[in-house]
């Protein structure tokens, strides 16, 4: 008996240091360990409209299961993640009111947020928090830039509606019998793509300029307009990047140009507004394709009586001066299209001829700070 009771022992303590070695062995990246409880430090970013990112998306925050509690911005650029967590009624005073996991394999069931590896804390007089993630955290770097798909899990303890709340980001829906949400993301890559808008109805009117910067030959359009001959229809545009044609275009609006890519549409409507004087007016809708949804995206838009305007081809940026026009947007996260609404139809003397050029930079470009923002 005692042999059976001295091998059984030995069984249990071979067993629990089997165990115990499996225990620590644990990978800290699995949102299911129980036993990682050891935080990362994350780097807050004072000012996230200093980030420059290549892409970025802007998800739900859900608290208490159904209450709309704020959003959260998940974007990248070519070295790190960053996250913004924007809480409407602020966060609850206590330590680590935020965790974040990121991972490639999403858990079947709610995971224990206390055992997350990035946990911060957020003053409960705040109510928007920008943390940063390096990318090398997550995946192996590559000399080539490639998209990554990966999940990010974001729990906070947020106030909504008053009160104390729990809250999860991600308009996904998460597995098991507990609720949560999660993020499915995939990083871009910071390029740039600057479409200019091409008038390929009527090619024999446009003005094709050709400019050589850093060895590369850029073109792009000044198109012209006749105010009687528009007034009170509707016109369409191609917004066209990397052209390597002057009319890339048929009339059909075929591509002609193998290099040329379409990256969205311009709408013009013309018409006469409501005054005494020249009221000739005329709104312009930018639509930019969906698959640009979260790119950083600037519009520029000139209009005035010379056919070609100055173009800044270091900031990516049509120049003007104080005798014309030019009009400026930024888009939010997830916009892809704008309205310029009710702009003057600008001419020289008596003439109907207005000249525009339609710009959009999309993506990784030198964006400075807008001269007439709209």
């Amino acid at each position: 008996m005692k042999k059976i009771t001295l091998l059984f022992s030995a069984i249990l303590i071979v067993s629990l240091s089997f165990y115990s070695c499996e225990q620590n062995q644990l990978d800290p990246s699995d949102p299911n360990a129980t036993d990682f409880v050891e935080g990362k430090t994350l780097n807050k970013i004072s000012n996230s409209e200093d980030i420059r990112y290549c892409y970025q998306e802007e998800v739900c925050l859900w608290a208490g299961q159904h209450i709309d509690a704020g959003n959260i911005i998940v974007g990248n650029d070519d070295t790190n993640l960053y996250v913004t967590v924007n809480s409407e009624e602020g966060f609850q005073n206590g330590e680590e009111n935020i965790k974040i996991w990121v991972g490639t394999e999403l858990p079947d069931k709610r995971p224990n947020a206390g055992h997350f590896p990035y946990k911060v804390t957020v003053a409960s007089g705040e109510t928007t928090a920008t943390y940063q993630i390096p990318l090398s955290d997550i995946y192996d770097p590559e000399d080539e830039c490639s998209p990554h798909q990966f999940y990010v899990l974001v729990h906070a303890d947020v106030i909504a509606d008053g009160g104390d709340e729990t809250a999860w980001g991600g308009c996904d829906e998460g597995a098991g019998k507990s609720w949560w949400y999660s993020i499915d993301y995939t990083t871009q890559c910071c390029e740039c793509w600057c479409g200019f808008g091409n008038d390929y109805q009527n090619p024999e009117e446009e003005a094709c300029l050709s400019m050589m910067f850093e060895g590369n030959d850029y073109k792009f359009w000044s198109n012209s307009f006749d105010f009687d001959e528009m007034k009170d229809k509707e016109y369409t545009l191609s917004l066209l990047a990397n052209p390597s044609m002057c009319e890339p275009q048929d009339k059909e609006g075929m591509m002609l140009d193998k290099l040329a890519i379409e990256v969205g549409k311009v709408v013009m409507k013309v018409y006469e507004g409501n005054g005494d004087g020249d009221n000739r007016m005329v709104d312009v809708k930018y639509i930019l394709n969906d698959k640009y949804k979260g790119y950083n995206i600037q519009l520029d838009l000139y209009i005035g009586a010379d056919r070609v305007p100055g173009y800044d081809l270091q900031s990516q940026l049509i120049k003007t001066d104080d005798t014309h026009m030019l009009f400026q947007h930024k888009l939010n996260p997830g916009e892809v299209t704008y309205t310029f609404m009710g702009l003057p139809w600008l001419t020289k003397d008596d003439s109907q001829v207005s000249y525009m050029s339609f710009h959009a930079a999309i993506g990784d470009c030198p964006m400075p700070s807008l001269q007439n923002p709209m």
